[in-house]
């Protein structure tokens, strides 16, 4: 579990829910189900705010479907995300040319202009477990990971395809200094009638996004959806 500080505001909304949820997952794990179960049989395990988000994620890639271009994600962590992405392309556009790409560094939060509730260091992963776990499920001519510092190199790298373009936008840092750097690059391949998401808007425990929405892109109508905890908010690009 990632390492968070306690927040005053929205941190709040849900806090009543924490202390029942963890001894659920605790007497989940005394009953000894296998890890065949655990694929085959997951709603029977999953939290409803995890399985929402997911829900969400999803109700956004169908509002992204019939628009021209990839997906892109900022913030890649362990794949769950980006493979769920590659898995709805699998499913709904076979046909298509879309795929889905991950870009992260791989060393975890790093330190950030903004301070924020999550300590240094979290949210770290390996790239190449993340890469096997993609080659296992033969999912690599859909799910692309590319290791590196958004902050320094995600603009050579744009550089480097400038025929790629985006329908779907999902920033999952939670940092200023990554989302002011991300943001305008990948709004500008953005397809118009595309979408782009945010993970952690309007929450106190990464307002650097925020933030960096609010400089950036000053005057768009940020959406949310009602029945989603996170992400928090979206634009479809007029």
């Amino acid at each position: 579990m990632a390492k968070h500080q306690n927040g005053q505001f929205e941190y709040m909304k849900f806090n009543s829910r924490r202390e029942s949820y963890y001894k659920g997952v605790q007497r989940i794990k005394e009953l000894d189900y296998s890890f065949d179960d655990l694929i085959e049989h997951f709603p029977c395990f999953v939290g409803h705010m995890t399985l929402s988000r997911f829900i969400g994620l999803y109700e956004l890639y169908k509002k992204s479907l019939g628009v021209a271009g990839h997906i892109a994600e900022i913030g890649t962590y362990k794949g769950a995300s980006l493979l769920f992405f590659a898995k709805l392309v699998q499913i709904f556009e076979a046909e298509s040319l879309t795929q889905a790409h991950g870009f992260d560094w791989f060393e975890g939060s790093g330190k950030d202009e903004i301070s924020m509730g999550v300590e240094e260091g979290t949210y770290k992963e390996s790239y190449e477990r993340v890469i096997e776990l993609i080659k296992a499920q033969n999912l690599q001519n859909i799910a692309f990971v590319h290791k590196m510092d958004v902050t320094k190199e995600l603009k050579t790298f744009l550089d480097d395809f400038p025929h790629f373009q985006f329908k779907l936008v999902f920033l999952d840092a939670g940092l200023y200094n990554v989302v002011k750097i991300a943001l305008p690059l990948l709004w500008e391949r953005l397809t118009p009638g595309g979408i782009l998401i945010f993970d952690q808007y309007n929450h106190e425990l990464s307002p650097g996004e925020t933030l960096a929405v609010r400089e950036i892109l000053p005057d768009a109508k940020v959406r949310t959806l009602p029945n989603i905890w996170m992400p928090t908010g979206y634009i479809i690009k007029e």
